[in-house]
């Protein structure tokens, strides 16, 4: 893809920054909490394979970066400066679409900061990479999740397998975005 993300985006209380592989220990410790991972594939994580599992996710990351020009971005909680999670744009293996996605370590959940990571995701993608159309998939009982989606303006379409699970697909075009309060 010709066009990039920027590398680090700065919203009213977060930093998004492309992950390093000095992030591996504090991502470890988000993935370790099995509360954080349940919904995710795979999850929720044995904690004693965390940090494993954080290193390979950072991996894929960085490589995702390299290979397309987006990807997904460390959260930074700009107060502290606490990595808290991540949050981006991740291509999908399964399909050819692109979905935003985003998790949060526990402490940093009910604050609306997943929404405003997501939403930072969504205008990059559809402002500055040029995608089209973004899509979110949740587990059906995350309700949270599902709500965050939402409010960045992504609707429910149907059910679906992805990752090896049941999900519920949300969507949102580009040319949607001004009758559900994006832009």
């Amino acid at each position: 893809m010709a066009v990039h993300a920027p590398a680090t985006l700065h919203t009213a209380r977060l930093i998004l920054r492309e992950f390093t592989l000095d992030d591996v220990e504090a991502h470890g410790r988000i993935f370790s909490d099995p509360h954080v991972t349940r919904y995710l594939p795979r999850g929720p994580y044995p904690p004693e394979k965390a940090a494993d599992i954080a290193r390979r996710t950072i991996e894929y990351f960085i490589q995702h970066w390299r290979e397309r020009g987006y990807g997904v971005w460390a959260v930074v909680d700009r107060d502290s400066g606490l990595l808290i999670g991540q949050c981006g744009l991740n291509q999908l293996e399964e399909a050819p679409e692109v979905e935003v996605l985003y998790l949060l370590d526990r402490p940093f959940w009910g604050r609306g900061l997943a929404t405003e990571g997501a939403q930072a995701a969504v205008d990059v993608a559809f402002d500055q990479i040029g995608l089209r159309r973004i899509v979110g998939l949740t587990m059906p009982e995350n309700l949270a999740s599902q709500k965050v989606l939402q409010k960045i303006g992504l609707r429910y379409e149907k059910d679906a397998r992805f990752f090896g699970m049941d999900v519920r697909y949300f969507a949102l075009d580009e040319s949607d975005r001004d009758d559900v309060g994006g832009a």
